[in-house]
C-alpha cells in the first residue's frame, strides 16, 4: 500500500510539468501513436493471430520437430519450448514473452522450462533489425556484423541460463523429478495425443483476433507514455548531453536509436544502439510485462495473471541487461577487429 501510495504521488507531481508544458505531451503522443501505427501493429498483429491459430490447431508439435532435433541435445526444452524460441527470434518483441506464459498457463511448457524461456526468447525481430536499424549503419558495416552483434550472444546466453536453472533444479529433488518425467513424457507420446491430454482450449479467429488487439492496444500505450517521457528528455538542456542520451536509449529502443546515431560518432552510436536494441528499453520491459500478465480471462486480475504464468519481470530484467552487456561487448570488438 505504501509503495502505491508514492506511485500516486510521483504521478500526481508528474502532471505539473504536463500541464506547463501540455506542446510536448502532444507531441509526445503523437509521435507515439505514429510509432504504434506504422511500426508495431504491421509487425505484430499478423504474426500475433497467425500464431494463435497455429496454437489452437494443434499443430506445434509436427512443425517443431525438425527444430527441437536439432536443439535437444544442447537445450533442455521441448517442441513446444522450441516454438517459444522461434515466434520471439522471427516476430520480435515482445512476442516471445507473450507465447511462453500463454504456454505456461495452458499448461503446454513447466514454469521452470518457461523461466528458462524467458532468458533468451524475447528480442528484436530480424525485419525491424533489417528495416529500422540497418539503415542507420549501411555505410561503416556489412549487415552481417550487424545480426552477429544481436543474435550471436544468445547462444552464450542460453548456456548461461541453463547453469543457472539446473542449479535452481537441483536444489529441489521434486521439481527436478517432476519437470524430468513431464519432459520426457511430452516427447515420446503422440503430438495429437499430448494436445488431448493437455486440454488445450482451442480460439476461434474472432477470439484470437481480440485477444492480440487487446495486446496491441496495452503495447501502443506504453509507446505513448515513453515517448512523451522521451521528448520532455529532448528539450532538458540541463542534463548533460551523455546522460539525457544515455536516458533516451534506455526509455525506448526505436528513439533511442535514431537519437543516438544523430548525436554520437560511428562507434559509440553503434555500441550504445546495440545495447538499447538488445535490453528493449523501459517501453519494453513494461510492454513484456504487460503480456507475461494478460489471460484469456477477463475476470481476473493482472496480479492474479501474473501469478498464473508464473513468470516475473525481475529476472527478465537481469537477463536483458547481461544480454546487452554481451551485445555491446561484442559489437565493440569486432568493430576494433574490422578496423
Amino acid at each position: 500500500m505504501k509503495k502505491s501510495k508514492i506511485f500516486s504521488v510521483i504521478m500526481f507531481l508528474a502532471l505539473a510539468p504536463m500541464l506547463y508544458h501540455a506542446d510536448y505531451v502532444t507531441e509526445g503522443a503523437r509521435y507515439g501513436l505514429l510509432l504504434w501505427y506504422n511500426s508495431v501493429v504491421p509487425a505484430l498483429f499478423p504474426f500475433m493471430v497467425l500464431s494463435g491459430l497455429i496454437v489452437s490447431g494443434g499443430g506445434v508439435q509436427i512443425l517443431m520437430e525438425p527444430v527441437y532435433r536439432l536443439l535437444r541435445p544442447f537445450l533442455p526444452i521441448t517442441k513446444d519450448g522450441c516454438y517459444v524460441l522461434v515466434s520471439g527470434l522471427l516476430c520480435g518483441y515482445p512476442m516471445g514473452a507473450k507465447t511462453c506464459a500463454d504456454f505456461v498457463r495452458d499448461g503446454q511448457i513447466t514454469e521452470h522450462e518457461g523461466r528458462f524461456l524467458m532468458a533468451i526468447c524475447n528480442h528484436p525481430s530480424p525485419m525491424f533489425v533489417l528495416g529500422y536499424v540497418y539503415p542507420f549503419f549501411a555505410e561503416f558495416l556489412p549487415v552481417w556484423q550487424l545480426l552477429i552483434c544481436i543474435y550471436a550472444p544468445v547462444i552464450l546466453l542460453a548456456f548461461i541460463a541453463k547453469k543457472v536453472y539446473q542449479h535452481s533444479d537441483h536444489s529441489n529433488p521434486n521439481k527436478k523429478k517432476g519437470s524430468e518425467r513431464i519432459s520426457n513424457t511430452r516427447s515420446n507420446i503422440n503430438p495429437v495425443k499430448a494436445n488431448e491430454e493437455r486440454n488445450i482450449r482451442k480460439k476461434s479467429a474472432d477470439e484470437t483476433i481480440l485477444s492480440s488487439i487487446e495486446i496491441l492496444c496495452k503495447i501502443g500505450g506504453y509507446l505513448v507514455l515513453f515517448s512523451i517521457v522521451i521528448v520532455f528528455l529532448r528539450h532538458a538542456a540541463w542534463i548533460p548531453t551523455p546522460i539525457r542520451l544515455a536516458l533516451i536509449g534506455g526509455m525506448e529502443m526505436t528513439t533511442g536509436i535514431r537519437e543516438l546515431t544523430a548525436s554520437l560518432p560511428f562507434l559509440p552510436a553503434f555500441i550504445s544502439s546495440i545495447a538499447a536494441l538488445t535490453f528493449g528499453g523501459l517501453s519494453g520491459i513494461f510492454q513484456t510485462k504487460a503480456v507475461i500478465a494478460n489471460s484469456s480471462d477477463s475476470d481476473a486480475g493482472p496480479s492474479s495473471n501474473e501469478k498464473k504464468a508464473g513468470l516475473s519481470i525481475r529476472p527478465y530484467i537481469f537477463w536483458k541487461l547481461i544480454h546487452a552487456a554481451l551485445s555491446a561487448g561484442v559489437a565493440f570488438f569486432l568493430c576494433i577487429m574490422l578496423q
